[in-house]
């Protein structure tokens, strides 16, 4: 069995609250074992004997709770290489990535860079871009909503606190 990150877009954003206990339960009676929660915005661990399909994850959260979520699904090896390439490691920085459906072509990934106004910074790296903050609210000028309408898919963000904290508690052996 390997033990997977799930992260799932809009959990405990508006109307879409969700219990972690239920979460974690109704992953549990999917079949998923070791399961568990990390804060209370739809990021979970799970053990499977092959990696997950995240329509098949997302369908959890459709037919348990009555909406969809979209599913991003990464290894433990996958969250070190994040945290191993982050562009701006140094401890201040303020750093959010943005998980994606597939790597985006190198046109949208150049076009996305481009609309990003200093002192804020993007950097794409595979299915993941890295954005670097000024200030600590949400008025960046690359909300999540930006970011997915530009890369013509489906994304989801965390702070990459939350990313090495996860891989520190569930992947770190």
């Amino acid at each position: 069995m390997t033990r997977y990150a799930v992260f799932l877009r809009a959990i405990n954003t508006g109307r879409r609250r969700i219990k972690m206990a239920d979460l974690a339960a109704a992953y549990r009676d999917a079949g998923y074992a070791d399961v568990a929660t990390f804060l209370a915005s739809g990021n979970v661990v799970l053990s499977s004997a092959r990696p997950p399909d995240p329509a098949a994850l997302s369908s959890v959260v459709a037919q348990s709770f009555g909406f969809e979520s979209e599913a991003f699904v990464r290894t433990g090896h996958d969250l070190a290489a994040i945290i191993e390439h982050n562009p701006w490691p140094e401890p201040d920085a303020l750093v959010e990535v943005s998980f994606l459906e597939r790597e985006p072509l190198p046109d949208v990934a150049r076009a996305l860079k481009a609309v990003v106004e200093p002192p804020e910074a993007l950097a794409v790296r595979g299915a993941e871009a890295f954005f670097l903050r000024e200030g600590k609210g949400i008025e960046t000028l690359h909300k999540e909503a930006t970011t997915a309408k530009m890369l013509g898919q489906v994304t989801t963000r965390r702070g990459m606190r939350t990313v090495r904290d996860m891989h520190e508690r569930f992947f770190s052996d």
